[in-house]
């Protein structure tokens, strides 16, 4: 169990400080995240693939691609859905290097924080290569990419924050069901193939476009809980015995590499071997299908279905469970400290193998080019709507359904694109995002929040998020 809960928080630690476009909220290019991750309808090339396949028509370049020189293709976001740092500093850091006594109504307001429990959640993407061919359209164009994503998120259950108020006292009783956690570290291997339809008839629209992507998919971590029921701590009313009481389960894979070992394992070394490429826990085959559709060079349409498929896990497999009830009727007593340690540390069994959907999602877009005359307002302004509604609740995925919008500015040619949105719903509800873009030619340069309050006001901030990539075109 020890083992297992540090594989974990290793994951967690990786996505936050480390670690393309993955799930309904999941993080996305540079300059889908200064759009509020607003990009089915306006992605290009080959950062269109995971989003939608048949943008990666969307570019006037023969040839595209992106890798970690000059900039890599990395986005991280991770936070909080329930305390900010002022919150934090306001409970937590005392008043002049001593602890602060909190009021009833502090009290009140600590308590009111955890109302919908406590999440808080890490989604981080690497793109290693992305590499793009249009040829002339009635051949299409070819696309590439390997993308490594870690995500991972827990919930904090609603009832920890009275329990840290008001301890135990006589008749209390805390129920800790609510709380749950999952998370995992893949890598995909897409292959891309996207086509214009002149053959559809129709006079509504100057394009059509279809495109599909073959995905071949590698775990390399997976743990997430699979049953949180009947967990609560109770004083009793007459005798100020303790009881406790557990039932959960962890569902859980690793890498040879994490060097994990498991109660049952008769081995009891730990050999963890870090590798860029570890051996796969599980493997699986997901495809994206997307068209798009364009009117002139001011309206473009999208809908897509992204990751469809699913990983069987079938290296170190287990599931972990705890299950049983535990009276104390003296925390101090050294043997029922021993006791309940033994009680609760949790039991591992194996399993042979079992499988996890990729997190499926529902993508529509639609975006529309303002081209504006000489002597009217400068440049070209792009405004685009997006809707993303995830169909499970895996890592980076929420079957919340996400609205965004976005717009993009270039003011003249000398000035960087300038970027912003606002994102609604979804796991994270209202968001404020900005960034730049620089296109120097063959090679351009983007940089992005979706998170632009927690740097005007860090204070007040609960999530942080940052994404920056190149992408060379010829």
């Amino acid at each position: 169990m020890k083992n297992l809960i540090i594989a974990i928080l290793l994951v967690l630690t990786v996505s936050i400080s480390s670690f393309a476009q993955f799930g309904s909220v999941g993080a996305l290019d540079a300059r889908s995240m200064s759009m509020a991750k607003t990009a089915n309808a306006i992605s290009q090339g080959v950062f269109s693939i995971g989003i939608n396949p048949a943008n990666i028509l969307n570019t006037p370049d023969a040839v595209n691609f992106s890798t970690v020189f000059p900039l890599p293709n990395l986005s991280l976001r991770t936070g909080t859905n329930f305390i900010s740092i002022n919150d934090i500093n306001y409970f937590f850091g005392g008043i002049n290097g001593t602890g602060r006594i909190l009021t009833s109504d502090d009290k009140q307001r600590l308590n009111d924080l955890f109302s919908n429990g406590g999440l808080v959640l890490a989604n981080t993407t690497l793109n290693i290569f992305s590499f793009g061919l249009k040829l002339n359209p009635s051949i299409g164009a070819f696309g590439l990419s390997v993308n490594d994503v870690v995500s991972g998120d827990i919930t904090l259950p609603h009832e920890i924050s009275q329990f840290i108020l008001n301890g135990n006292p006589t008749g209390s009783l805390y129920n800790f069901d609510d709380a749950k956690f999952n998370s995992w570290w893949i890598r995909d291997y897409s292959l891309t193939y996207a086509r214009e339809l002149p053959e559809i008839p129709q006079n509504i629209f100057t394009k059509i476009a279809a495109g599909v992507t073959f995905k071949y998919v590698q775990g390399f971590e997976y743990a997430q809980s699979t049953q949180v029921n009947g967990n609560y701590v109770q004083t009793d009313s007459t005798n100020n015995q303790i009881t406790l009481s557990t039932n959960y389960g962890i569902q859980s894979a690793f890498s040879d590499n994490f060097g994990v070992k498991y109660s049952y394992s008769t081995d009891t070394t730990s050999n963890h071997n870090f590798s860029p490429f570890p051996t796969p826990a599980g493997t699986g085959i997901g495809i994206d299908f997307g068209l798009s559709a364009s009117i002139e060079d001011t309206w473009r349409f999208a809908i897509a279905i992204t990751d469809i498929g699913s990983i069987n896990w079938d290296k170190n497999t287990a599931i972990t469970t705890s299950s049983g009830q535990y009276t104390i009727s003296d925390i101090a007593d050294k043997s029922q400290q021993d006791s309940l340690k033994t009680k609760f540390k949790g039991q591992s069994d194996s399993l042979s193998s079992f499988s996890t959907s990729l997190p499926t999602a529902l993508r529509i877009g639609a975006a529309y080019k303002f081209n504006f005359g000489e002597g009217s307002f400068p440049g070209t302004l792009l405004l685009a709507l997006d809707i993303n509604q995830g169909f499970n609740d895996q890592p980076g995925n929420s079957k919340k359904t996400r609205v965004s919008i976005g717009a993009e500015w270039k003011p003249m040619n000398w000035i960087p694109y300038i970027r912003t949105g606002f994102s609604f719903g979804g796991l994270f509800g209202f968001h404020w995002a900005a960034g730049l873009g620089i296109n120097a030619g063959v090679l351009e340069f983007n940089l992005g929040t979706t998170d632009l309050q927690s740097f005007v006001a860090p204070n007040t901030g609960k999530y942080i998020s940052v994404a920056l990539d190149s992408r060379w075109k010829f």
